[in-house]
């Protein structure tokens, strides 16, 4: 596998990009969000806040696995490491589903 050159954007380059697309949800945003029940909460709910770091966490775990599959030469103990991330990220969007689906 050869190597790939990433460029990474700073945040003054990305807000320069002219938006292609709205989208309208119709719910309007009075400080909340819905759950994946449809009730809504205030968007400093705990229960965003978690999905927010459930992301996060599946995205690092994204960009490791990206990086290790960029490498030249990938070793089994390599291999085996991928396979366990994307294990995980599978995991993560488990733990995310149960989050956004609170019971009571």
């Amino acid at each position: 596998m050869s190597q790939k050159e990433i460029t990474i954007k700073s945040p003054d380059e990305v807000k320069s990009y002219a938006a292609t697309m709205k989208v309208y949800t119709r719910t309007g945003d009075k400080g909340t969000s819905a759950l994946f029940t449809g009730e809504r909460r205030g968007k400093d709910n705990a229960v965003f806040e978690a999905l927010g770091a459930t992301d996060e966490l599946s995205s690092t775990l994204g960009l490791a696995v990206a990086h290790l599959e960029s490498q030249e030469e990938n070793s089994s103990s390599t291999v085996d490491l991928v396979k366990r991330l994307e294990i995980i990220q599978c995991l993560l969007q488990d733990v995310g589903s149960n989050v956004a689906t609170p019971v009571g």
